[in-house]
């Protein structure tokens, strides 16, 4: 694992960690602003504004401790640690956008 490479990929995952932000903000106002939200639903997307930043920190993290441990190219797996929350939150935002063509 070079230098170049653990920065390139922690920079990547800082921006990925913006972007899961603004889509939990954007998605979550628009589904929030429906006419029926239960609790539950507004509570998911609550804790999804803060989570799924907060893996992309820690696998920035995991991937500077990897580097300054001496470990293989293997330590870039760490990327994918947003990624099943992330596909989980758009499978969930989208089977509550309701039909787009109203």
């Amino acid at each position: 694992m070079s230098f170049f490479w653990m920065v390139l990929s922690v920079v990547a995952q800082l921006g990925l960690a913006m972007m899961l932000f603004l889509l939990v903000a954007f998605s979550g106002g628009g589904i929030a602003n429906q006419d029926k939200v239960s609790k539950g639903v507004l509570l998911v997307i609550d804790v999804s504004l803060y989570v799924l930043p907060l893996l992309c920190f820690i696998s920035a993290g995991l991937m500077v401790h990897a580097y300054l441990s001496g470990a293989s190219a293997r330590g870039f797996w760490w990327h994918l640690l947003p990624l099943p929350a992330a596909i989980a939150y758009l499978v969930f935002a989208i089977s509550l956008s309701g039909s787009s063509g109203r």
